[in-house]
């Protein structure tokens, strides 16, 4: 792989990063789907202890349900992206959250702020890369329960 290609494949992992964080906050759960591998694996296990999401409709599933009636933003920041092979990259990204659900929301939080890092998996499939894995590491939540 040359420099050039090397500079055109982060490029296009930042790109499907942005569109991942761009569907969740849109809540376009088709597109969202479309950023994964057939076999991703989607690593939440430190807001849902041993929770290990497999496949694009578990993760839109276990992402989608808790986000219903509710405002989000999602932001990656200072991407460190590797490419380890003309098929196969690596990538932590810096992330924050802030998710916002409407009075009488099913769900027991009013807001959520989290922090922390993605760390993930890359692969390319038929000249398009896709999320491979996913681990969200957070260091800190700050949460405000509904009154």
């Amino acid at each position: 792989m040359t420099d050039i290609e090397r500079l055109i494949a982060i490029e296009e992992i930042k790109r499907l990063k942005a569109r991942y964080l761009r569907c969740v906050d849109t809540k376009n759960w088709a597109e969202f789907k479309s950023v994964f591998a057939l076999d991703a694996r989607f690593d939440i296990s430190d807001d849902v202890p041993g929770c290990m999401l497999a496949g694009g409709e578990e993760i839109v599933q276990a992402v989608s349900v808790p986000l219903d009636g509710c405002v989000s933003v999602h932001h990656g920041h200072c991407p460190e992206i590797d490419i380890t092979s003309d098929t196969t990259a690596s990538g932590i990204w810096a992330m924050e959250d802030m998710l916002r659900w409407e009075a009488g929301s099913a769900y027991p939080n009013r807001t959520l702020h989290g922090y922390g890092h993605y760390i993930e998996t890359y692969e390319k499939i038929d000249g398009q890369w896709f999320i491979k894995s996913m681990k969200l590491r957070r260091l800190r939540v700050d949460v405000g329960v509904q009154a």
